[in-house]
């Protein structure tokens, strides 16, 4: 059975970019059945061009685009991730919380802590039966 995970940040174009590039190459590694889906609270018109490099540097295409998250995206969702976006914002009954550092204090302490969060929730969905 797929597992669809919803990432959120308030923009939709760093953090949450990271996390499903980082979540669907974990998944592929480990044979995961697994979606991952970007929205936002408020977002930008397009990725930052920041995280953009970062993850050409280490290999990655970005397949997301930010957009505005909806009830249907979170009622789709098996699993929804909050990176930084207001509870009262997001229609879904049970939410990951992930606290990691903005991206414009502190961006590779951001990108490495999305990634730690990412391998965790995968290492979870691996042994889920």
């Amino acid at each position: 059975m797929t597992t669809n995970v919803l990432f959120l940040c308030p923009h939709a174009a760093g953090k949450s970019i990271f996390a499903s590039t980082y979540f669907r190459a974990a998944a592929a590694r480990l044979g995961i059945d697994a979606t991952a889906e970007v929205a936002g609270t408020d977002p930008d018109a397009q990725v930052m061009e920041s995280v953009r490099a970062a993850l050409e540097t280490q290999g990655f295409g970005i397949t997301d685009s930010p957009r505005l998250v909806s009830s249907i995206d979170t009622d789709g969702a098996d699993i929804v991730v909050s990176i930084g976006c207001s509870h009262d914002e997001i229609p879904a009954e049970s939410i990951i919380e992930w606290d990691v550092p903005m991206l414009s204090d502190d961006f590779a302490g951001s990108m490495n802590a999305i990634h730690r969060h990412v391998e965790q929730l995968v290492s979870s969905l691996a042994t889920q039966p």
